[in-house]
């Protein structure tokens, strides 16, 4: 594919936490945007979020993603496809709430822009680093691993929702591959692979803040987690959202997985800096028992610098400072 610096793109999930701002990007780079929304009130709040989203942001109304044919409208017109919805949810009957509608989502889009999206010439899909790798496992992964063992895991109701959530995005972006592969559609395949995003939102979150900053709020009433059973990767969701843009502009990248993570944490690293900045974070009693555990997981983020040499990631203290004033603000941190 040629770099694509101008245009018409659809983003799905723009109503989340890293679509908005990969909106936000878009627009700021010249391109427009058609939102695929659950609802029109949805659509509404988003196109008139920003004043320079005026006539550039449109909507088009996809209440179920998993549905056959869900994006056969959305498609028509458009020239790249940015793919970042997909189902996050802490509780739930049935693992196949979150994994079906990933997989049937991703699969179907593609679908859907094979037979009617004819001016489509990129499909860049959201994927997550855990589709690399699960947590604490003692290696250093790059773009050609995979998360073989929540790829392979039946799941039940007991099951916690990160491992749900990594099989999802990890059966949807090989769902993605494999269709490609079979296929050879007009278009070519990016996959992007965001760790844990931190960092302030524009979107409008609901009661329950979903995403990263959800499993950050979520793990507060536990108290200081220190033991080691979550040691993962993050990113600045704002750092996040651009790789998303800048992956439209490289011809370079067509078929490359790509991971967006500036390093590790512990949750208590978290509560370091928050207790630090003067909020009531749980983990007083254990500051800097995190630094012990993040030699335990290493992702590589080369590929970023080989593309994008002047790329600069956020660290982890101003993405958890800039998200911890919003949520204050917004009445989700105290």
């Amino acid at each position: 594919m040629p770099a694509l610096n101008s245009g018409l793109v659809l983003v799905t999930g723009g109503t989340g936490y890293v679509g908005a701002w990969v909106i936000k990007y878009l627009v700021d780079n010249g391109y427009d945007v058609v939102a695929a929304v659950r609802t029109a009130a949805q659509g509404d709040f988003l196109t008139n979020r920003f004043p320079a989203y005026s006539g550039r942001v449109s909507h088009a109304v996809v209440p179920d993603i998993s549905k056959e044919g869900a994006y056969d409208d959305a498609v028509k017109d458009v020239d790249a496809i940015i793919h970042v919805a997909s189902p996050l949810l802490y509780s739930w009957e049935d693992p196949q709430e979150v994994i079906g509608p990933a997989v049937a989502g991703t699969s179907g889009i593609l679908k859907s822009a094979t037979t009617y999206g004819a001016k489509v010439q990129r499909v860049i899909i959201t994927s997550s680093a855990s589709a690399v790798c699960g947590f604490m496992t003692d290696k250093e992964y790059d773009e050609n691993d995979w998360n073989l063992a929540d790829l392979n895991t039946e799941h039940t109701k007991t099951s916690s929702p990160l491992a749900v959530y990594n099989t999802a995005k990890t059966r949807a972006e090989k769902a993605a591959f494999d269709y490609v592969r079979a296929t050879q559609p007009r278009y070519d395949l990016v996959t992007l692979l965001p760790a844990f995003n931190f960092g302030p939102y524009i979107h409008q979150p609901g009661k329950h803040f979903g995403s990263s900053p959800g499993a950050l709020l979520a793990a507060f009433p536990v108290g200081g987690e220190t033991s080691g059973a979550l040691v993962a990767g993050f990113v600045d969701v704002r750092d996040s959202a651009l790789l998303h843009v800048l992956a439209l502009k490289n011809a370079e990248l067509s078929g490359e997985r790509l991971i967006n993570a500036n390093g590790v944490f512990a949750w208590q690293d978290l509560y370091d800096i928050l207790n630090e900045a003067g909020y009531d974070a749980p983990g007083k009693d254990t500051k800097g028992a995190g630094e012990k555990k993040h030699m335990k997981l290493l992702l590589r983020n080369n590929k970023t610098f080989k593309y994008f040499p002047d790329f600069k990631y956020r660290g982890l203290k101003e993405s958890v400072l800039d998200m911890a004033v919003d949520l204050k603000s917004g009445g989700y941190l105290t």
